[in-house]
Parts: structure tokens; sequence; C-alpha cells
């Protein structure tokens, strides 16, 4: 799709959103109801790319996102608890309570699982609200942006270490630990800080729970296990595609802005 065409269909479909809004009295338990029917709705279409028994996935989804960020965007609904909607997807809220992260789950088919999310921050009395999932136009994702957030810690001032979970399927899922900050009107990943990559990533074999990366709050480290290429049955030429732990626990530590190696 043409970048200019989706832009106005985005802007037109978001000014019917608003007079939607405009025509209805929401409270925060009625508005927690409302996107939550929406959502629901969605899991119930999401097979029907077409429309044919109602109306189609793509466009309650969008509608459901488009209600949210206006939700969101009102200072009206700050204090909303969202308790039935975070029955269906995983909300977090930052420990200075400046930062709310909603991430679900877009069922896009088959194993590779894609999720969504958006943020809300609070600066200077006003709310930002974007979009932390990273999209192409055709909304092929690149980058690995497509994760469930589930854990954040507040870092120095106003910096946010955010844990988030995904998988492309084939046997595999990873984490993912993004260092948020607000800039130039965005929340964004920080730049280089986990040992020269913007973003920490580490992919393990489903299920291994023991290998599952954790980050310590008080001495602000993220330990994970060192992994080498498996091989079957011992077999070189036989790669399995999959990764081993050789047993030995390496460490990020975060100091002056940055998560960097820790010695043996």
């Amino acid at each position: 799709m043409n970048k200019t065409l989706f832009v106005l269909i985005f802007t037109l479909y978001t000014g019917y959103n608003d007079v939607l809004f405009s025509q209805n009295t929401f409270d925060s338990d009625s508005i927690d109801n409302h996107l939550t029917s929406i959502y629901k709705k969605f899991c119930d279409n999401r097979h029907d790319y077409g429309g044919k028994y109602g109306e189609a996935r793509d466009t309650i989804l969008i509608r459901f996102q488009n209600t949210l960020a206006e939700t969101l965007r009102k200072e009206s609904f700050l204090n909303v608890k969202y308790d039935s909607l975070s029955e269906y997807m995983r909300i977090i809220t930052s420990e200075d309570h400046k930062l709310k992260i909603f991430s679900w789950n877009e069922f896009s088919g088959g194993t590779w699982h894609v999720y969504n999310s958006m943020y809300q921050y609070k600066v200077n009395n006003e709310l930002a609200v974007g979009f932390l999932t990273i999209k192409t136009e055709d909304h092929y994702i690149t980058d690995n942006t497509e994760v469930y957030h589930y854990q954040t810690h507040l870092i120095d001032n106003d910096k946010y270490l955010v844990k988030a979970y995904g998988t492309h399927g084939s046997g595999k899922e990873f984490y993912m630990f993004r260092l948020l900050s607000y800039n130039d009107g965005v929340l964004k990943d920080c730049s280089g800080c986990f040992n020269g990559d913007d973003k920490f990533f580490y992919e393990i074999t489903r299920g291994s729970d023991e290998l599952i990366p954790q980050y310590n709050p008080k001495t602000e480290e993220i330990a994970f296990h060192e992994l080498v290429e498996g091989y079957i049955d011992g077999d070189l030429d036989s790669p399995s595609g999959f990764m081993d732990s050789t047993g030995k626990i390496l460490k990020l530590k975060y100091e002056n802005g940055t998560f960097i190696p820790l010695e043996d």
C-alpha cells in the first residue's frame, strides 16, 4: 500500500474514532469493558481475513488499536485499572507510574507468534502514546520487536529496562531486554547500550525455562547461560539447529548508562 494512502486512511479512521468517543460517554469501567469487547471480537474473528462471516479480523484489530490509543491519550482515563482487559493481554506499569505498556497477541497464524505493544508515557503533564513494535510499510516485522513485554524496572532517572518474550517457531523462543527512554517525542530503545547492541536478544529452545535470562535489580546485572551450537548425537557434521548451554553463566552489568560484560 502506498505510504501516503495508508497515512490518509489511518487519519480518516482515527478521526472517525474521535467522533465515536464524542458520541459516547465512557467512565473507567465502561471504557475497560468497551476495549475488552473489541479485542474479544477480534479473537473470535481472528481466522476471518475476508469478512465473509462478519467484520474481517484486520478491521476489528485496527479499531481496537485506535480506540486504545485514543483512550490512553485522555487525561480522564489516566487511572483506569483495566481489570477486564488485563485478562486478555499483558499490561505492565513502571515503578514511578509514568510508563504503561500494553502487549497483545495478533494471532497471525502458525508458530510464529506476532505480538504488538503500545505504550503510554506521562511527560511534562502530557500523555505520549505510541507503538513499541516496529513494522515496515507492508507490516512485515524486521527487528524482533514483535514481542510480549512482561516486566519493567526503573533504572536511573526515566530509563526503563523492559523484559519481553517472543517466538518465531521451529521449536525456539527468545527473550529480549530493551532499555527505553523518552527522546525526541517518542519512547525508544537506547543506542548501543547492550555491549554495543541496541537490544539484548537471547534465543533458546522452547521450554528450556532454566535458560531464561534474569535481571537482578539490586546488582543491576543481567545473567544468562553461555550457549554453543548443538549437534545430533555429537556428530559435528549434523548440527541440530539448537543451542546448548556450556554451564557457564555470563553477566552484563549496568554502568554509566550501558550494560557491559563482567570479567570472569
